[in-house]
């Protein structure tokens, strides 16, 4: 008995032993690099035949005409690039110290191996001559996964790049660490070995300041990509893919979470959203939940290949005539399966309701006192046709759908979930519609109560303060109709006078007050037909009142020097919560009102088509109107 002890003993020890053999055992690493110039060779490109001249070019005085050597950035120079490997640690004095482990020249291609006992956070150091400041990478070794870098040579030397490929390690903390990669073979030569991974995630730092943490970039290598960074808690972060040239683009939420991993592929069979999965952790029941749905790949597939047909139509007519044709077959057979699926109304039916909800709504408000023999006006919707006589484009009714489920996921979640952290990350993933506000200020309520006092006013509180502003604004847009006075304000010019709205109003029969931006474009394609209106009518006391609800001076200023508008121009330079943009309801611009002498309500978001109808029918057609037409609908774009 005593000597079968002894041998278990005897065998414990020894299993121990080696264990902890294996314990600290060095991890061998490979750091590789390579030199990839893009910049063109001008002798490649002179045809044989072509004489060899000496002669100065003829010069016509504009740098497009300099000879190509001129344009063209010398390449680097590699006889000139060194390259250093070195990590801070600390001796046993406990003093800071480099350890240098390269310090060599690079001649186009690098390789280095060696072993570690841990992993170490080391700088790759690269300098393309004596005079330059050194391109810089840090990275990890000893993680399991090879380091390689690419140094690439542009025609334009302020966009060269020092960047890894295929591999970026930036963490040496395990407790907290996450993974993202993605074998990316079935893109084909949509996300080959050029294409860039970026990752990042916007947070929110204890005094309330934004700030923004990127992991990478690194470029696919051999068709593949890792990316391991560190986070103490759950963040929703964005990866994107890019062509390095230019070319497409995909991107998708992620949440990254210590020892979370998340798996990137094709989504479908479009290339503009990524699939991630996960097997477990909040982006398993948050992102994975409604992406893997079928329901959702099914409209992801449908829209997405729309979407990019409406935005590169065929070049000649009878290939569109074809092509439409064509996709008007396929999408509206798949509309009709998706919609079934889901259980979603079409885009006509929601229209449909949305009109008559909107009539009943503008009935069911008294006129205000003297405002009686005001006329109703047409009450543009909110969001016009977005491409004119056809409607709303099939790409974004099936986009929309497939945003309904993963909103109605997400909300779900919400509702039912006990944990805060899910209810958070759900909720900064936006699950309410933006005509919303209110069940969205009720979520973020109940979220409040979750938290400790420091961490809602620094988190939560803003979003509710953002949100109160919007279910004003959304009540003040829907009391504020045709038959009602429209609100007093006084604002400053632009020579910095106070100008009141009623003394406007009581100096000319009829006053436009349009609120628009210097950044909204279609505020700037409605002035044209603006200016014309205002031309024909100005005479008749038709007067424009126009509202900037830029953020600066400079904005708004610019913005009426570069359109060189004639009209009347004031400044309420607070963005979209200004207060006054807010008891107007200004939820989108261009928004026009259209108000007697009296501060009657006559139109609401009136545009250019339709104005010219009212002020043909309340004046007359004038002679400078009728050999053009007004070229602006009131189912252009809004900005919102």
């Amino acid at each position: 008995m005593k000597t079968a002890l002894k041998t278990i003993g005897l065998l414990c020890i020894v299993t121990l032993f080696v264990a902890c053999e294996q314990n600290t055992a060095p991890t061998p690493y490979k750091i590789t690099g390579e030199f990839i110039s893009m910049i063109p060779d001008v002798s490649e490109n002179v045809d044989e035949t072509d004489e060899v001249t000496t002669d100065e070019p003829e010069v016509t005085g504009t740098e497009s005409d300099a000879p190509a050597e001129e344009i063209v950035d010398e390449p680097i120079d590699l006889s000139k690039v060194a390259i250093a490997i070195s990590y801070e640690t600390v001796n046993s004095d406990g003093e800071a110290e480099t350890v240098i482990l390269v310090d060599e020249p690079f001649n186009g291609a690098f390789e280095y191996e060696d072993e570690t006992m841990e992993p170490i956070e080391v700088t790759i150091s690269l300098k393309v001559s004596e005079e330059s400041e050194p391109m810089e990478i840090n990275t990890v070794i000893g993680s399991g996964h090879d380091i390689h870098f690419k140094l690439i040579d542009h025609p334009n030397p302020s966009v060269d790049q020092f960047i890894l490929a295929g591999s970026s390690i930036q963490t040496v903390n395990s407790e907290n660490a996450f993974t993202i990669s993605g074998d990316l073979s079935e893109f084909d030569e949509e996300f080959n070995n050029d294409s860039l991974v970026q990752l990042w995630a916007s947070i929110t730092g204890d005094d309330g300041e934004s700030q923004t943490l990127r992991w990478g970039p690194v470029f696919v290598h051999e068709n593949s990509f890792h990316i391991e960074g560190d986070v103490t808690e759950p963040l929703l972060g964005t990866l994107s893919i890019t062509k390095a040239n230019g070319g497409p683009s995909a991107s998708t939420s992620v949440i990254l979470e210590p020892q979370g991993e998340i798996v990137v592929s094709k989504l479908g069979n479009q290339s503009m959203e990524l699939s991630t999965t996960s097997s477990d952790g909040y982006h398993a029941k948050l992102i994975s939940s409604w992406q893997h749905k079928e329901e959702y790949i099914a409209l992801v597939d449908a829209w997405v290949p729309a979407y990019e047909l409406a935005m590169n139509p065929p070049e000649t007519d009878d290939e569109t005539e074809l092509l439409e044709d064509e996709n008007a077959t396929d999408d509206s057979e798949e509309a009709e399966v998706t919609n079934e699926e889901t259980g979603a109304e079409t885009e006509s039916e929601e229209t449909a309701e949305s009109e008559e909800e909107s009539s009943e709504s503008i009935a069911s408000i008294e006129p205000a006192e003297g405002c009686e023999d005001a006329e109703v006006g047409k009450f543009a919707e909110p969001m016009p046709a977005m491409d004119g006589d056809s409607g709303t484009p099939d790409w974004y009714s099936l986009r929309m759908q497939s945003i309904d489920i993963r909103n109605a996921t997400l909300r779900k979640v919400f509702d039912e979930s006990e944990d805060p952290t899910a209810q958070l990350i759900a909720m900064k993933m936006r699950p309410y519609d933006f005509d919303e506000p209110a069940d969205e200020l009720a979520a973020w309520k109940i979220l409040s109560q979750k938290y400790d006092a420091d961490y809602v006013a620094i988190h939560i509180t803003p979003q509710i303060e953002d949100l109160e502003k919007r279910v004003l604004l959304a009540e003040n847009d829907a009391m504020l109709v045709p038959g009602q006075k429209a609100p007093e304000f006084t604002l400053l010019d632009m020579e910095g006078d106070e100008v009141s709205l009623y003394n406007v109003l009581g100096e000319n029969d009829m006053v436009l007050v349009d609120f628009w931006a210097s950044w909204c474009g279609p505020c700037i394609a409605d002035f044209p037909d603006l200016k014309k209106l205002y031309a024909a009518y100005n005479d008749n006391e038709f007067e424009i009142v126009g509202v900037s609800i830029d953020s600066t001076d400079e904005d708004w200023i610019g913005g009426v020097e570069d359109n060189s508008l004639p009209w009347m121009q004031l400044g309420e330079l607070e963005g979209w919560y200004g207060p006054i943009g807010i008891q107007y309801g200004v939820g989108w611009i261009p928004k026009g009102y259209l108000i007697d002498s009296k501060g009657c309500i006559y139109e609401k978001d009136i545009r250019p088509d339709a104005l010219k109808e009212f002020l043909v029918n309340r004046y007359g057609m004038d002679e400078s109107l009728q050999e053009s037409e007004l070229e602006t609908e009131d189912s252009q774009g809004v900005s919102g």
